[in-house]
């Protein structure tokens, strides 16, 4: 019996010396932000871990990817990853430089009239001593449905429902996939319902935040380079149209004194068949 727990204390030691995260969660948000699914992944590396590249299945359906490094706002660095494609299956693969990260991957929910489903599928290339998998219950959403049968449920300071299972000793290119389903007769989402509830009661700060005796699905500001990018080349072409505008009617002007079709006296514009300047009376 002792060597058998010996055994067991040693295939422990060595699992845990395969897993590259301190800690991995992936959260799932159905219309909250949007009419579709965003899905965080958190994730921090062990030191011992680096250089690490990650490669991670992600839904065929995902329109889009983003990745966060550094730990906080002041030091994060924001990039769109390619969504790469092998027969049916769609991926990204990102080199991750710093212990912590971040990912934000956008995707379609299935819709037939008020019903609503949705799935994920965990699927990378390490393994992973303890993985999240946490999935908020929509505010619209009626008759909420999930795959799993043993999860624990939780809410956030808003009152908000959250489903989380644990994945223990995760191998990897491992698959886990999780399903769920409801209803939306409203055709509305989360942030709407969340905001109206919010200006109603002034205590309550914007953002939902998770009760610090769990481990939470923390908000993130979305990445705001793109709007701004836009907002940079539309000025430019503004100050540019307007450089053209100013050199144009520069050009015209001299071109007008040129020609005599100014007032020599004050300057101002006169037709070329009057004999006085409507403005000073000068003699032309």
């Amino acid at each position: 019996m002792k060597q058998y727990l010996i055994i067991l204390s040693f295939v422990g030691v060595l699992s845990a010396q395969n897993s590259s995260f301190n800690s991995f969660d992936v959260v799932i948000y159905p219309e909250y932000y949007f009419e579709g699914i965003m899905a965080e992944v958190d994730a921090e590396v062990k030191e011992n871990k680096f250089p690490l590249t990650l490669r991670m299945n992600i839904p065929t359906s995902s329109d889009s990817v983003f990745f966060v490094s550094g730990a906080s706002s002041n030091d994060t660095n924001v990039k769109t990853l390619s969504i790469l494609k092998e027969g049916k299956s769609s991926y990204i693969e990102v080199n991750v430089e710093e212990s912590k990260f971040r990912l934000f991957i956008f995707y379609d929910l299935m819709k037939n009239k008020d019903e609503r489903s949705g799935l994920f599928e965990l699927k990378l290339n390490h393994s992973i001593d303890d993985a999240h998998l946490i999935i908020q219950e929509p505010l619209v959403a009626e008759n909420f449905t999930f795959s799993e049968k043993d999860f624990e449920s939780f809410q956030d300071q808003h009152s908000l429902n959250f489903r989380r299972i644990h994945l223990n000793n995760y191998k990897a290119n491992t698959s886990k996939r999780i399903s769920f389903g409801y209803r939306n007769p409203t055709g509305n989402i989360s942030i709407n319902l969340l905001q109206t509830r919010l200006s109603n009661d002034e205590s309550i700060n914007s953002a939902p935040q998770v009760s610090s005796s769990i481990n939470p699905p923390v908000r993130h500001k979305l990445p705001i380079w793109q709007p701004l990018l836009i907002l940079s080349v539309v000025s430019v072409l503004v100050g540019w149209m307007f450089s053209v505008q100013l050199k144009n009617e520069k050009a015209g002007v001299e071109t007008n004194r040129e020609s005599g079709k100014f007032c020599t006296h004050c300057g101002n514009p006169v037709q070329s068949k009057n004999k006085f300047c409507a403005n000073c009376g000068g003699k032309l």
